[in-house]
């Protein structure tokens, strides 16, 4: 027998002797057991980890998407914010015009500008104390110096003329009021934007019962009521996107919104009836 005859022979045997599944990778404990472990075991988390990431990032992608929504919903808002407080610069400028043009108050209810003034003041106040953005108030400032104007000129050329005593209650009225709610303790604050409720009624109800019994809406500008229902309407959109849903400035604008809607219809029935 040969040399190489003897050594499969010698092979042969030891298999023989062996058993079937000796060579079998999981008879080797250590390297092909690791190896085997390591890839049974890496190849799962490698799917649960892709499956992770992925819902990760569309949970991030969904968040973005919403928080730019928003962020875009405030910067909208802020825009019409300052928007409001630039145009409420002309807001009372077509009814200065009128009056300074014809020299005449005819037709303006003193009632429903006395009721007006303490509206913007109690509205700066209530922000201001509660530290709302100046976005979301600022044209009340300016409209309060506007309607303090428009009521100097009635008692100016109001025919008859408004009584002295009128004049120092209605003053000595505003400056009470004022520092009262300047006083106010912080778990009342709430309760002060509600101040307006009824004094918005009496800025508007007044006018338009005064525009019945005349027929006519007389030196009363339009376009500054029809500017007020639009101030109101974004003023809606502003509180809820930069304040929240605060019922008391909410209430408001609705009621601001309603009454001037009144005062504009009141000028097509009027033009309506003269046709």
């Amino acid at each position: 027998m040969s040399v190489h005859q003897q050594v499969v022979f010698l092979f042969l045997l030891v298999g023989s002797l062996l058993p079937v599944d000796a060579f079998h990778p999981s008879s080797f404990p250590l390297k092909p057991a690791i190896k085997r472990g390591a890839l049974g075991s890496l190849r799962p988390v490698r799917m649960s980890s892709t499956a992770t990431i992925s819902s990760h990032v569309q949970q991030q992608v969904a968040l973005l998407a919403s928080a730019s929504e928003v962020q875009l919903q405030v910067m909208v808002s802020k825009f019409l914010g300052y928007g409001i407080l630039v145009g409420s610069l002309f807001l009372q400028v077509p009814q200065l015009l009128r009056i300074l043009l014809s020299r005449s108050v005819v037709g303006l209810s003193a009632t429903a500008r006395y009721s007006e003034v303490p509206i913007n003041s109690s509205s700066v106040i209530y922000h201001f104390l509660l530290g709302y953005p100046l976005a979301c108030y600022g044209e009340n400032i300016v409209v309060l110096i506007q309607n303090l104007i428009v009521v100097a000129l009635i008692w100016a050329w109001r025919t008859p003329r408004v009584p002295v005593r009128e004049m120092l209650f209605c003053t000595l009225s505003f400056v009470v009021l004022c520092a009262a709610q300047l006083s106010l303790p912080k778990e009342l604050l709430p309760w002060l934007i509600y101040v307006n409720i009824p004094f918005i009624f009496g800025s508007t109800v007044p006018q338009i019962l005064a525009n019945a019994r005349q027929g006519h809406t007389g030196q009363l500008s339009i376009l500054t009521c029809f500017l007020k229902l639009v101030g109101c309407c974004v003023r809606i959109f502003t509180t809820i996107t930069q304040i929240g849903l605060d019922p008391g400035l909410l209430l408001g604008y609705f009621a601001g919104a309603s009454m001037n809607l009144t005062l504009v219809r009141c000028e097509f029935i009027d033009e309506e009836t003269i046709e």
